[in-house]
């Protein structure tokens, strides 16, 4: 799930912390004060959102959305797109596509090579990578002189464990990568690793289901990076901020209704990719340690200092090769103080 290349520069899902810690009980939308959806009387904007990989049961959201009629609402007819194309933030910076799904890393990245991307919606509120075992992992410390098996040195998983040994100090050097595709749980299972890195929302669960009970480090209990979330580009943003807004408001209707309503949020995915309803507890396991990264305070709010340590984390370990300030990065101006 959530896959993504480091270099030029592919979408996952999660895709990836950026925000308040998730956690706790979700409340019910209180929508008694909230301010009435944007009128759309006239004809519907098409807007495509590159998701960046396949139909999968975490764009829950976004099918909710669809499926409750938010986007309709905001004036927007959405097509959701899931090419995962290499040069999805190319797309962007030429303003060949207005909006895609990615994460802070994506955005950092871009933004030293020029780019003029923006992130104007927070999603994930925690990384969702983590480190998983067979063996008992007590701490990173744990890792060293260990083979830990990777799909490759690229993307969120690579990220991931990067920002964790930078977070605790650990020489990578000092830890045995393999690259293994996207085998993370089958090669634990097997033990031609000694760990894997993988998304929090599917291969630990995986390991679960096949009767064992994996020892997992969850990267963002050690270092707070900014996952997935609405990206743009500066040209929208000047010429049509009224278009992001709506975007965001409608998107933030779908967020917060999947994680109070999971039921209803799977209902969607079964609507949207019929063949969920063969796996429905697989899915249905997936879908809820999802929202479990979704739930947070101020909802598509970015937080600042998340933004500041991703950016000075890979400057410091070489991802990047030209210093990027993270202000211009990202903004919080189109994420309404309440969600209608």
């Amino acid at each position: 799930m959530l896959r993504w290349r480091l270099l030029l520069l592919l979408v996952p899902m999660i895709l990836l912390a950026g925000c308040a810690q998730a956690g706790g009980t979700p409340a019910q939308p209180n929508t008694a004060s909230a301010p009435a959806p944007a009128a759309t009387g006239g004809a519907l904007t098409k807007v495509t959102l590159y998701m960046g990989y396949i139909p999968n049961v975490q764009f829950a959201p976004f099918y909710l959305a669809q499926q409750k009629g938010y986007y309709r609402d905001e004036g927007i007819d959405l097509t959701l797109d899931y090419g995962m194309e290499n040069d999805l933030m190319q797309l962007l910076a030429t303003d060949k596509a207005q909006f895609a799904i990615g994460s802070g890393d994506q955005v950092i990245l871009g933004r030293s090579q020029g780019l003029p991307l923006v992130y104007v919606m927070s999603w994930y509120r925690k990384y969702p990578v983590a480190i998983f075992s067979l063996q008992p992992l007590g701490s990173p410390k744990d890792l060293k002189g260990k083979t830990v098996g990777v799909p490759g040195l690229f993307g969120a998983t690579y990220i991931g464990l990067r920002g964790l040994l930078y977070a605790t100090g650990i020489d990578p050097k000092d830890v045995n990568l393999q690259s293994i595709g996207f085998t993370q749980a089958e090669s634990v299972l097997a033990k031609k690793v000694d760990a894997a890195v993988g998304y929090s929302t599917n291969e630990p669960l995986q390991i679960r289901r096949a009767g064992q009970s994996p020892s997992v480090i969850e990267v963002s209990d050690y270092i707070n990076l900014v996952a997935n979330g609405l990206v743009t580009n500066e040209k929208t943003i000047k010429e049509n901020p009224d278009l992001i807004k709506r975007m965001v408001r409608a998107t933030l209707r779908g967020i917060r209704d999947s994680t109070y309503d999971t039921e209803g949020a799977f209902g969607a995915v079964v609507q949207a990719i019929p063949e969920t309803a063969k796996t429905p507890d697989t899915q249905k396991a997936v879908l809820d340690a999802s929202t479990a990264f979704w739930r947070g305070d101020s909802l598509g709010q970015s937080d600042p200092k998340a933004w500041e340590t991703s950016a000075r984390f890979m400057q410091d370990a070489g991802l990047i090769q030209k210093p990027v300030d993270p202000k211009t990065a990202y903004t919080n101006d189109f994420v309404p103080a309440q969600i209608p």
